[in-house]
């Protein structure tokens, strides 16, 4: 018999996944098990509304950081990293990101707002907060300006 379970690790609490789908993604367990701060938003990857980060390591030993998808992920592979979804960013408090864009109004309607704070902090950790870190996520909304000014 086979064993159809693995862990990971979602915004520092590790998760067991027993039986799950092979069609699962990853932001559809986000959200059923009421991690809702993840968006969906066009289901194709095109738009950033689901955009979480996967930490890894980088060559210095350090985490780093990628903004992935999530509506594009299948769970399983998954198993064993580490995902921060925009839960995990403020749980400590406002992170810088975050800050900014309050600062500086960067949300309106707020429904792609988390999709956009997981693209600027991983752009943060590599030192990259541009107009490049932000490619992918789509805003109806406020027009770029404030969020661009992040």
């Amino acid at each position: 018999m086979q064993n159809n379970s693995f862990s990971l690790t979602i915004n520092g609490e590790k998760v067991l996944i027993q039986d799950c789908s092979p069609t699962l993604t990853l932001l559809e367990y986000l959200r059923h098990s009421g991690r809702v701060g993840t968006k969906e938003g066009c289901g194709d990857g095109d738009c950033g509304a689901c955009t979480v980060a996967v930490v890894g390591q980088g060559a210095d030993g350090r985490p780093q950081y990628l903004a992935m998808n999530s509506c594009l992920i299948p769970l399983a592979t998954m198993a064993g990293r580490e995902i921060v979804t925009v839960e995990g960013v403020g749980k400590n408090g406002l992170h810088p990101v975050q800050t900014a864009m309050v600062s500086l109004g960067g949300s309106q309607c707020g429904y792609c707002t988390p999709g956009f704070i997981m693209s600027l902090f991983t752009a943060y950790y590599k030192n990259e907060v541009n107009d490049e870190s932000l490619e992918g996520n789509l805003c109806r909304c406020t027009g770029y300006l404030p969020i661009r000014r992040v």
